[in-house]
């Protein structure tokens, strides 16, 4: 079993071959908007670093997606790996944000995709390839330039872990898809390099250091940071979206510092 109230290990037959696959199926309103969502984002895409569609059937609600064994990047970190091996982390950072600037760019996706959900937990690293990683949960993603009526139904309260959500989505600002995926980014890495999350606490905590506050750089955590990606996550994180980089420039600059850790 899978701990989630609307996911489980399941089997699917294709060409009479049984395949073990996550099922999601709806455990209240939201979750079937959400699970056709993510089928629909999901048809065609062939990236190798996401989690694929298997099938779907559209009466039930329910979505087959491909099972890969393994963790995620969450358990990771809360397991140590960001002290006992900073070039593994760095590695699996610059997967992400790899697969994000192809996502972005509509690269084996056909159009641009904003993921709208990018957190630790949305990162699933492979058993059988403990170097990469595998992008999840496409339910609040979208192709840039058509973001869709449920987004909008739930401004007053912004998609997503309220600890990645940048500060122009507690706005109600949904407008800067790609720059909100840089942000969100930029707090899934700190948290990958240095074990703590930038802004914590209750929600009113958090949306009020993520609006004024700027969290210590992870230079400063006591862990192995290189500069260079320390200096890129702050600017991932910046309060405005027009100063960010774009997930193109962060890719590069992970697999630029990529060396200094071999």
């Amino acid at each position: 079993m899978v701990p989630s109230r609307v996911s489980r290990l399941a089997r699917v037959e294709f060409e009479r071959n049984p395949h073990p696959a996550l099922l999601k199926e709806p455990a209240q309103f939201w979750d079937e908007i959400f699970i056709a969502n993510e089928a629909y984002m999901l048809e065609g895409i062939t990236h190798p670093r996401l989690r694929h569609k298997l099938a779907y059937d559209a009466t039930a609600h329910r979505l087959f997606l491909e099972y890969v064994e393994g963790e995620t990047l969450s358990e990771l970190v809360k397991a140590g790996t960001p002290r006992t091996n900073p070039g593994r982390m760095h590695r699996l950072l610059q997967s992400v944000a790899e697969t994000v600037a192809d996502l972005h760019q509509g690269i084996f996706c056909g159009r641009p995709i904003v993921h709208n959900d990018l957190k630790s937990v949305n990162v699933l690293v492979p058993a059988a390839a403990p170097e990469e990683t595998r992008l999840i949960d496409f339910s609040h993603s979208y192709f840039e330039g058509n973001l869709p009526p449920f987004i909008m139904d739930k401004k007053n309260n912004p998609a997503g872990t309220a600890g990645y959500t940048a500060p122009e989505k507690w706005d109600g600002d949904f407008t800067k898809g790609f720059k909100s995926d840089v942000f969100a980014f930029g707090v899934l890495a700190y948290y990958g390099c240095t074990g703590k999350h930038p802004f914590d606490g209750t929600k009113a905590q958090i949306e009020k250091a993520i609006r004024e506050g700027t969290p210590l750089s992870p230079l400063k955590s006591g862990h192995h940071v290189l500069r260079n990606t320390a200096v890129i996550i702050m600017a991932c994180l910046d309060k405005s979206p027009d100063r960010r980089p774009s997930m193109e420039q962060v890719a590069k600059v992970y697999a630029d510092s990529a060396s200094l850790y071999e």
